[in-house]
This record gives structure tokens, sequence and C-alpha cells, in this order.
């Protein structure tokens, strides 16, 4: 019998190497957010998990309310964010018009490389200051 050819037994060639089991997928970390003071009449907005298309509605509701609570404007804390798409990105941007409409700002302070990376592919990373 030629190299190529396999004897076959339940329909999977005899002698034939198998592939190993595939890698469990990561599970994504369940999306959070929490609020805390900042300086200068502003609130701290820690995000944990990804942000996507299946989270950006639950990002903009706690990004609303917090800026509302604030007297200057936010600071979002997004180290704990693994993935970041357009949609969170988009979210991330309106809150900023949203935010300069009532006379206060949004600054991203700490930044996962997924945050990082996208603010710079999509050049608005300098829209998003680190706070003072």
């Amino acid at each position: 019998m030629a190299e190529h050819e396999y004897e076959y037994e339940h329909g999977t060639p005899r002698g034939a190497v198998s592939a190993a089991p595939a890698a469990p997928a990561a599970v994504p970390l369940p999306f959070s957010t929490e609020t805390y003071p900042g300086g200068g009449g502003r609130l701290v907005l820690v995000v944990r998990g990804e942000l996507d298309l299946d989270t950006a509605s639950a990002l903009r509701r706690a990004a609303r309310e917090a800026l509302a609570r604030s007297h200057t404007g936010l600071e979002l804390d997004l180290r704990y964010v693994p993935f970041l798409d357009c949609s969170g990105l988009n979210v991330l941007l309106k809150l900023r018009c949203d935010a300069q409409a009532h006379g206060k700002s949004v600054t991203l302070g700490s930044r996962s490389p997924a945050v990082t990376r996208l603010l710079d592919l999509s050049g608005t990373a300098s829209l998003f200051p680190r706070p003072r």
C-alpha cells in the first residue's frame, strides 16, 4: 500500500494521524461598570469586560448616568477591557459629544493595549486626553 493510501475502519483511515483536540475558547469576562469620585468634580467610570456590540448599550447607559451625576465630566478607566470594537468606540465618541454639549469633558485614564490600539488605528486617540 502506498504512503497516501489508508485502510478505512469506521469511516476513519487506519493509521492516519488525528488532529490534536482544539484548545478551549477563552471565556470572556462579564461586563460591569462601577463609579467612584475623582478629582475636580469628575467621576471615574471603571469598565470591565469586552466592549462590543453586545455590551455597547450597557456602557451607554452607565456612562450617561455617570456623566449626569458628575460636575465637570468623566474619567474612563479602561485597563480591564481586553477587546474594543467599533460599537464600543462609537459609544465613547458619542459620550464625548454629549459631555461637550453640557460643558463637561471625557478623559481616558488607564487603557488596555486593545483600547490603545483601536484608538491609534482609528485616529481618535487625541480626542480622549489623559486626565491631569
